[in-house]
């Protein structure tokens, strides 16, 4: 039913800086844009847009969109989550550009969701019939060291156990890794997808809340570019921890903030296994020592920061 991570919102304070951070020197894909909101993809996306930044008084998550296979799993959802007790809001097409029908949840760890199936792709085509070319075949175009595709999202819960009764047991993902600490489970990552996650979860006091969304770059050395553009464009302060490698996982990253404090991790490199298989697992001990940082710089105490979300979603 649930293929795949789709998109995400992000709330931004100012719109020209976050045009110029996102567009001007990270080299995101604008597809539209209006006073209120800027819509981006990254230059491997056949999908209009995958990040949409939208002007608020504060940074943080607006929601984050998991594709479906089929329209009727729309319905599907919602009958689901009405069983669940969670309050559903079905939005007509055109809602979000170039996006059909969808559903909206709080799901019951607090994240706003979107589920959907249809999404206008990007053109191939000429206007006078034929192949012009794949949406990655524009680099002539492209700005910075412009991300590929969005990757995951890193969510924080109140309580892992619990989440995973939804993620886990309710909408069926897979459990690729999981950290465990005091006799419960400390972090997990969860997957539609071959790769490692499409949706961490990892135990936060204060609850819900937005670590970071992630982008796959094409390999180190573009994220060792990623740093360079930074750097040589004033946005040094704006590298928030690494490049380095995740031991959990196994993918080269970096972390970067913008002005809002709203995260991205530039990301590469992680292994690919079916869903089916047990998942790894990593006590708290060898996940503290090895799993969040294989080699790298130590992490800032801010790293451990998160984003509000948005509580009026529906």
């Amino acid at each position: 039913m649930i293929l795949r991570l789709g998109h995400c919102e992000l709330f931004v304070t100012d719109m020209q800086r976050a045009r110029e951070f996102y567009i001007d020197i990270l080299g995101f894909r604008e597809h539209d844009s209006d006073k209120d909101h800027i819509y981006l993809r990254g230059v491997d996306e056949f999908d209009l847009h995958t990040l949409t930044l939208t002007k608020s008084k504060t940074g943080g998550l607006g929601h984050f969109a998991l594709r479906v296979s089929d329209p009727e799993d729309l319905d599907r959802l919602e009958d689901h989550h009405k069983r669940l007790g969670v309050p559903t809001l079905m939005v007509p097409e055109g809602t979000e550009p170039g996006q059909g029908r969808a559903l909206r949840i709080v799901e019951p760890n607090g994240h706003p969701i979107e589920f959907y199936h249809a999404m206008q792709q990007v053109n191939v085509y000429n206007p006078q019939g034929g192949l012009n070319h794949l949406p990655m075949r524009a680099t002539h175009r492209d700005r910075g060291i412009p991300p590929l595709r969005i990757d995951h999202m890193n969510i924080r819960v109140a309580n892992v156990d619990q989440a995973l009764k939804y993620w886990r047991d309710e909408l069926s993902f897979s459990v690729s890794e999981y950290v465990e600490k005091d006799n419960g489970t400390f972090a997990a990552w969860t997957r539609r997808c071959q790769g490692t996650h499409d949706v961490a979860l990892v135990q936060s006091a204060s609850g819900a809340g937005l670590h970071h969304v992630a982008y796959t770059v094409q390999g180190p050395a573009e994220i060792i570019r990623t740093a360079d553009l930074l750097a040589d464009a004033g946005y040094q302060d704006a590298i928030e921890f690494g490049p380095g490698r995740h031991g959990l996982s196994n993918a080269f990253f970096l972390y970067i903030r913008d002005f809002d404090g709203n995260r991205t991790e530039i990301y590469t490199g992680d292994y690919s296994r079916d869903i089916d298989l047990p998942p790894v697992k990593w006590t708290w001990e060898e996940y503290d020592k090895r799993g969040r940082l294989w080699w790298g710089p130590s992490y800032p105490e801010r790293f451990l920061e998160v984003s509000p979300v948005n509580n009026q979603w529906i």
